[in-house]
């Protein structure tokens, strides 16, 4: 009698973990940024600014000052040089010093990089795009004390 059990309780549990496996909820997209603007969460759905645009990108556009959606913590970015590197800085709401702040036009697309380098940021950084229909700069965030990372989304502080 046990025998004919084992028959019948195997197969049952084979279906029982299938029908589960499908309910299970899909993983997010780790690229996919939010932006948080006057609490209205709205995904960026078109790429950063790229070359495909009927005039080149100004990489002068970078220049102002920038505030996180989730968060008061800012971007300032004074300058963009033409060796690669910005004159900008970071405040948490106050000063933290940038270690690191550099920028490139790769295929068309305005790529800005800051590193903190400050007590509480051992090389914590940003790695953002800039959506010129949103303007806004998006991307991920790197703490380096946790180790974790996540993305972020600056407006322009007008």
């Amino acid at each position: 009698m046990k025998d004919k059990n084992k028959f019948f309780v195997l197969p049952l549990l084979a279906i029982i973990a299938i029908l589960f496996s499908y309910n299970q909820p899909k993983p997010k997209v780790k690229d996919e940024t939010v932006l948080v603007a006057n609490n209205i969460t709205e995904p960026i759905t078109a790429e950063p600014a790229t070359a495909k645009q009927t005039k080149p990108v100004e990489n002068n556009l970078l220049v102002g000052n920038w505030e996180r959606t989730d968060a008061p913590y800012q971007i300032k970015i004074l300058a963009v040089q033409d060796d690669g590197s910005l004159k900008a800085g970071y405040f948490n709401p106050q000063s933290i010093n940038v270690g690191k702040a550099m920028w490139n036009n790769t295929d068309g697309i305005l790529k800005v990089y800051v590193e903190l380098r400050d007590e509480n940021y051992p090389g914590s950084n940003y790695k953002l795009n800039y959506y010129a229909e949103k303007d806004a700069l998006a991307g991920e965030y790197f703490q380096a004390v946790e180790s974790a990372t996540y993305n972020v989304a600056f407006k322009r502080i007008k």
